[in-house]
């Protein structure tokens, strides 16, 4: 060890004297005291009660030095009754109201001898009282009440609570499956709520307009309203030890993250293409509710009111399950065979399973308006209501009522307007805004398959290909909507109906062929077989031709039935799809290959060549006949039409948010051409594995224009092999926008469930080395622990998925490892497989949170290209460059 010089020594220690303040020279001066920061900005937690800094409601800035919290109101609002244990009392005797046989009186002196109500919201101020018998309090025919049990609830069981003296103009809630008014949607989505505060409140039933009251014996009875005001005053004192109502659980404790990451970007995961609405899909085909104002016992009650005792009469289930024999039909709480991840005609997004998901980070849901005008027709026909209206328009109007019916009926269980998780936002900003508050952004997309009413009528006569299609009728193609502006049936009316609802995102074309160009094929013989009924209708006398293509097949008393079904009262005019090859891996020239491992079209192997003779438009396969080659895969012929073409340039200029997903391929490519013809390029998006082929050359140009591409999420497996395939197509992406001279874009992966939708969801995990273990935990943990993103979100913990019956008792149990995601509540449990079985699982997490972002960023991309288009028009695609329309292979070129 070497020693330091003498000299050395001493200068270091008379330095470190001076530093520290140890001289005793009188030049010295004390060091200034440093002002503490106010406690509203300390990062403590000054008065202990969890909540810090601006968090702290004792808190008004940030300059703010008290954080004491402010005395609390004993006033009540009148959301305040929400899910919670109460005694009345009588404001006009100061009694308490006790049960008296099947009525009320006000008569206990105490709250101890009072009658206990568990008060369940049906909506914003209204409730059902639910007593110490497990009774609804009801109104009768006469100023006497009743009591009715919670599985008979009606609407002489609901009760409208409203402070006294209250004089607001509340705004007429849109209602469940009725089409609201533009007046309604604007006046509830941009309400102010006063809040108002009291300590007394009248209580109405709401059926019958009339006042709960009670008479100078204290007994209750209804009157009408003010005609003894001091008598119809109560008050609502907190209780405890109430029967609970019966619920569906949730299964999750701990407190779902909200806020923004330090550079301002929201975290969450997106489920960009999902079907709540779809209550009355179909006919009526659907059964069970994601709501009931009456709760979970007639939301999820028994099928076999619809469905048959045996549950044969689900035609629509039987068809795509290929399981002809029925199912069991008891449901909440036991659910013998439903919800499951292929039971596809049952519901499977309960508000509350829609509430775990949410715990496990969901911060965006498009909910895609949907119908199908066939099926439904079919599931009429069986069912014998020729009073259904099968008008796909009409029952999309129809949910957009029903999805805000459900924004009030969450938020009016979480206490007040605006405080549930589920919030319908019609800009990207309300969406940033939701989100950052910790809430789920809903989004209200359409998919359906005539959309703004333009349903097509092949004429056999026609010499217009769809590239020259003007729908003007014999001897041409009709269209059911028109270009021509200012008419009822016109493109641009009905667009303006749709985003009056409050609908952004739309899907263009849906399983069959409409009037702006061809589906997407991604499957055989059904969809086939319901574009022919769906343009035109099939002869009467080709129902028996129809059936025998079933014969021998495992299904086949199914599809005989669905035949005999179909409607026969339309021109019988309608034809099957006219096709080409599509371009294959490795043999088509100049071809990049498709997106995901899959493939183009679908083999229509039916009546195979040269056995049969081709009778489409200029002898291309299909038309007349399902004349099809024997196993080569086939595309749409059907691409873009001027109509199509009008459509799409309006629906930019109006700002939706432009879903491909069911164009036919080559249709994918002409509208990329549109797109990229704008200033800012116009975005588009793919919200559910694309339907009908994408190519790599497609899905490098639309992630480049700034769009999202979203899979199906059937397997967690799967779901990883795509986000790493799409991982290397957007870093292609990224070096097309650098030698563009632009800026490179946020990676994100979301998914699209399309649950309730016909589509059967993840399956189970099979990974018996590694198992899902309840209770498991997110947000604590590897990966989470190494990810900055997540430094400020608390662990959620997640029991085993469970029902539970009126007693308590747990009558059914789903395992993610072995049923899969049979209720959408088990996303939480998709995200934990993701976790536990990726390789790389903080990578795979960070794109799977960095979804919701992705989704915002693209929707505000969309937003400026549509202002932009209102601003300067429409561009046109240069003179240099082939012309957006045009035929299909082989007169057109295959699309790249």
């Amino acid at each position: 060890m070497h020693q330091l010089p003498k000299a050395l020594l001493a200068a270091i220690i008379i330095s470190s004297l001076a530093a520290c303040g140890g001289s005793s020279s009188s030049s010295s001066r004390p060091s200034t005291p440093t002002t503490p920061s106010p406690q509203c900005s300390d990062g403590l937690d000054n008065d202990q009660d969890t909540l810090i800094d601006s968090a702290d409601p004792g808190c008004s800035n940030d300059q703010d030095n008290d954080e004491t919290d402010p005395p609390l109101d004993p006033r009540l609002s009148r959301y305040q009754m929400s899910n919670a244990c109460w005694v009345v009392k009588a404001a006009g005797n100061g009694k308490y109201l006790v049960a008296d046989g099947s009525n009320y009186s006000a008569t206990a002196t105490d709250s101890a001898s009072a009658e206990g109500f568990y008060l369940k919201p049906t909506a914003l101020g209204s409730y059902m009282f639910y007593n110490s018998s497990r009774q609804l309090m009801a109104a009768g025919s006469t100023p006497t009440l009743t009591n009715l049990p919670s599985a008979s609830a009606n609407d002489s069981a609901e009760w409208r609570v409203l402070a006294s003296g209250d004089t607001t103009d509340y705004p007429e809630t849109p209602a469940y499956h009725v089409e609201p008014s533009p007046e309604q949607v604007a006046n509830w989505h941009g309400f102010v709520d006063p809040d108002i505060k009291a300590d007394t409140f009248t209580i109405s039933a709401s059926a019958l307009n009339r006042n709960l009251a009670i008479d100078d014996t204290g007994k209750v009875q209804t009157v009408a309203p003010g005609s003894a005001p001091a008598n119809e005053a109560f008050i609502f004192e907190a209780a405890a030890n109430c029967e609970t109502f019966p619920e569906a659980q949730s299964n999750f404790s701990g407190q779902p993250f909200k806020g923004t990451q330090p550079d301002g970007t929201v975290l969450g995961h997106a489920d960009v293409h999902v079907h709540i609405s779809a209550t009355e899909f179909l006919g009526g085909a659907h059964w069970g509710k994601p709501f009931h104002k009456f709760g979970v016992e007639q939301a999820l009650g028994n099928c076999a009111v619809d469905h048959g005792d045996d549950g044969r009469r689900d035609v629509v289930g039987g068809l795509f399950s290929m399981n002809p024999n029925g199912h069991a039909t008891d449901g909440w709480p036991t659910f013998s065979e439903w919800p499951k991840r292929d039971n596809l005609i049952h519901e499977a997004i309960y508000w509350k399973w829609l509430e775990r998901a949410w715990a496990g980070g969901l911060r965006v849901i498009v909910n895609d308006l949907v119908d199908n005008e066939t099926l439904c027709e079919l599931q009429r026909n069986v069912s014998g209501d020729l009073t259904q209206d099968c008008n796909s328009m009409n029952n999309a109007g129809r949910q957009a009522g029903t999805m805000y019916a459900m924004e009030n009926y969450i938020d009016a269980q979480y206490g007040g307007p605006g405080k549930g998780f589920f919030q319908i936002v019609h800009t990207s900003d309300e969406a940033r805004a939701v989100i950052e508050d910790g809430k789920i952004a809903v989004v209200l997309g359409i998919e359906i398959s005539n959309l703004f009413d333009c349903k097509l009528k092949f004429n056999p006569l026609r010499q217009q290909r769809p590239h020259e299609e003007d729908g003007s009728g014999f001897p041409e193609n009709s269209y059911e909507c028109t270009v021509e502006e200012g008419k009822p049936n016109s493109i641009v009316t009905q667009m303006q109906r749709v985003h009056d609802w409050g609908v952004r995102q739309i899907i263009s074309i849906h399983e069959f062929d409409n009037a702006f160009g061809g589906n997407g094929i991604f499957d055989g013989l059904i969809l086939n077989l319901g574009t022919r009924e769906n343009s035109g209708g099939i002869p009467s006398g080709d129902l028996a031709g129809l059936t025998s293509l079933f014969s021998g097949q495992p299904n086949e008393a199914q599809f005989t039935e669905l035949v005999s079904n179909l409607p026969t009262t339309e021109l019988a005019t309608g034809e099957w799809w006219t096709t080409y090859n599509c371009p294959e891996e490795g043999k088509t020239p100049g071809f990049t290959g498709y997106l995901w491992g899959s493939t183009g079209g679908s083999t229509q192997s039916y009546l195979p060549q040269p056995a049969c003779i081709p009778t489409g438009q200029d002898g291309r396969s299909g038309g007349t006949t399902p004349c099809y080659p024997a196993d080569v895969r086939q595309c749409n012929a059907r691409w873009m039409t001027p109509a199509g073409l009008y459509t799409y340039g309006k629906m930019m200029e109006m700002g939706f948010i432009f879903d491909w997903d069911h164009m036919e391929m080559g249709m994918k490519t002409q509208a990329l051409e549109l797109a990229e013809a704008q200033t800012p390029v116009y975005p588009f998006v793919s919200t559910h594995g694309t339907f009908g082929g994408t190519t790599i050359d497609q899905a490098t140009r639309l992630i480049a224009n700034g769009g999202i591409l979203y899979p199906s999420n059937g397997s967690s497996k799967g779901f990883r092999e795509d986000m790493n395939e799409t991982v290397g197509i957007y870093a292609n992406a990224m070096t097309k926008r650098a030698s563009a001279g632009k800026p490179s874009l946020l990676f994100g992966f979301g998914y699209g469930t399309d649950t309730n939708g016909l589509s059967a969801q993840t399956g189970p995990r099979n990974n018996p080395a590694n198992p899902i273990e309840y209770p498991f935990t997110l947000f604590s943990g590897a990966p989470f622990n190494t990810m900055t993103e997540f430094d400020n979100t608390s662990v959620v913990s997640f029991e085993q998925p469970n029902s539970i019956d009126a007693d308590g008792n747990i009558s059914r149990t789903w395992h993610e490892d072995l049923d899969g995601n049979a209720h959408y509540g088990m996303l939480s449990d998709f995200v934990k497989e993701i976790v536990l079985d990726s390789p790389n699982a903080a990578s795979q997490v960070r794109h799977l949170f960095n979804s919701a972002e992705v989704f915002l960023q693209t929707w505000k991309r969309t937003e400026l290209a549509s202002a932009a288009i209102q601003a300067n028009g429409l561009k046109n695609i240069p003179a240099t460059a082939p012309a957006i329309l045009r035929p299909a292979p082989p007169i057109g070129s295959y699309a790249p």
